[in-house]
């Protein structure tokens, strides 16, 4: 338990850090085109605007670095520190992580000229520092494609305000000094848009589809291991397994069901739509047997992780026999790969914790249903996934 504890913290970390250093390497970027426009104000003087982007250049390199260690430290991806250095070497998406490494190669090269700036030719530093610019749509390419948030809404249109800041700054840095050198300007301005429009036409194409985790490289070995559209789930904060409760009720209830403690094995089936704000919706739908004849559907609510699991945000289920299959209804309080824990109440108020172990083939379910104690819920630290 503690393993996975330490992977999914890579794994947030991983993408927390990536996020972090493309806006501030957006933000470099900006910053650098305002200081080839000279600009300054009484409040923001030159040299105090230079100073800052000495700063936020520093900074995106800091979280580029620990974007690199967290991804080569986490266990999932086979990404080795050979495809750190060298693009285009990794089994893992290889063409859209060689991007984001020829990123990081050329900010190493700027840094690293930066760092020499005294023992440099400035005709060669400046060359060496214009690299820096390169690496920005690369970072952006990389982030879209090797990401496995582009179809969350708000790191869309934090991507998106990215670009936007950097073609209205480079717009404001064309027009300056027009009509000197038109022709360069006009080219340099058109291949910008078609820049973009390529971009845009790539990404909903491609990250913003399903099936993108296959399509953009993912090893067929990890697309296998995740076995179906649970087993990458990931919950905030979800914690270890709640032990079977202990009560010893047996009097009959309601609508058929028996009295907890209970348990029963399952049958059913499993499916995946994607919505139209982009969310992908699971369904599980199967019935216990044995002495135990009730129904129970499973709704999840999330976004695609990338490696075929989904990232939960919204879920509903409910659970009864036949004559009454919504007599319980609740949620979602934990998700760990292919076990869920359910809350659930009746009409009358009454509590239910339901935990459902499922074994997945194709759109098949099999599995167990087992009724918990609400205090050993507790104790395992479960979320609400609402």
């Amino acid at each position: 338990m503690a393993a996975a504890a330490s992977s999914q913290l890579l794994w947030y970390s991983t993408r927390t850090t990536g996020i972090v250093a493309l806006v501030l390497l957006t933000a470099s970027v900006v910053i650098g085109v305002l200081t080839t426009l000279r600009y300054g104000t009484e409040q923001w003087p030159r040299f105090a605007i230079q100073s800052v982007h000495r700063k936020v250049s520093l900074l995106a390199v800091v979280f580029l670095g620990l974007h690199v260690v967290t991804t080569v430290t986490d266990s999932f991806a086979p990404i080795g520190w050979l495809s750190v250095v060298v693009p285009f070497t990794s089994a893992y998406r290889r063409l859209w992580l060689g991007l984001g490494t020829a990123a990081l190669d050329l900010l190493a090269a700027v840094t690293i000229s930066s760092l020499l700036r005294q023992r440099i030719n400035p005709r060669t530093w400046r060359a060496l520092h214009w690299l820096a610019y390169a690496s920005w749509p690369l970072a952006v390419v990389h982030s879209l494609g090797t990401g496995t948030d582009p179809r969350l809404r708000w790191v869309l249109l934090l991507v998106v305000a990215c670009v936007v800041s950097v073609l209205g700054v480079l717009t404001w840095r064309l027009a300056t000094g027009w009509p000197a050198h038109a022709g360069a300007r006009v080219a340099a301005g058109a291949t910008s848009v078609v820049a973009v429009i390529a971009l845009v036409g790539w990404t909903t194409t491609g990250p913003l589809r399903p099936g993108w985790a296959a399509r953009a490289g993912t090893p067929k070995a990890l697309l296998a291991g995740s076995r179906s559209p649970l087993a990458g789930s990931h919950l905030s904060g979800t914690g270890g397994s709640a032990a079977p409760t202990t009560s010893t009720t047996t009097a009959p209830r309601a609508g058929g069901l028996p009295a907890p403690p209970f348990q029963a094995p399952l049958t059913g089936t499993i499916s995946q739509q994607s919505q139209r704000d982009g969310s992908l919706k699971v369904t599980i739908a199967a019935r216990t047997s044995g002495t135990l004849a009730a129904g129970v559907q499973i709704v999840i609510i999330g976004t695609s992780d990338g490696q075929g699991g989904v990232i939960m945000q919204q879920s509903q289920a409910t659970f009864g026999p036949s004559s009454a299959p919504s007599e319980y209804q609740g949620h979602i309080v934990r998700l760990e790969g292919t076990r869920i824990e359910l809350s659930m109440t009746d009409a009358a108020g009454s509590p239910l914790v339901l935990r459902v172990d499922v074994n997945i083939s194709g759109n098949q379910v099999s599995g167990q249903l087992a009724s918990i104690s609400a205090s050993s819920l507790a104790t395992g630290g479960g979320n609400d996934g609402n």
